[in-house]
């Protein structure tokens, strides 16, 4: 019985680390007026990979986002608020335990 049980304890510890995401990066930043220098906040950031909309969220109160977690590779940044005229980044790139 514990023979048994122990060889399957081994074959998940075994198995285990090939299900093992890879690590995963973010995107931090500020929105500000090109202008003034102030922080926008409430504007709308998405992550967009293509035409696919990956992640989104609002800045906060300081013009502040941050969007995790993002797998490797390039994206493009679109940010919009009312007010202004959107923007977009293109060829962001985020790296594997990056911020």
């Amino acid at each position: 019985m514990f023979k048994k049980l122990y060889s399957i304890v081994i074959l998940l510890a075994l198995a285990l680390p090939s299900f093992a995401q890879t690590g995963t990066g973010a995107l931090k930043g500020v929105v500000k007026d090109e202008s003034t220098g102030e922080p926008i906040p409430f504007a709308a950031v998405v992550v967009k990979q293509g035409d696919a909309q990956i992640a989104g969220t609002a800045t906060d109160i300081d013009g502040n986002y941050f969007i995790k977690p993002l797998a490797p590779g390039k994206y493009d940044l679109y940010v919009q608020v009312v007010g202004y005229n959107p923007m977009m980044i293109k060829g962001v790139v985020v790296k594997s335990e990056k911020i």
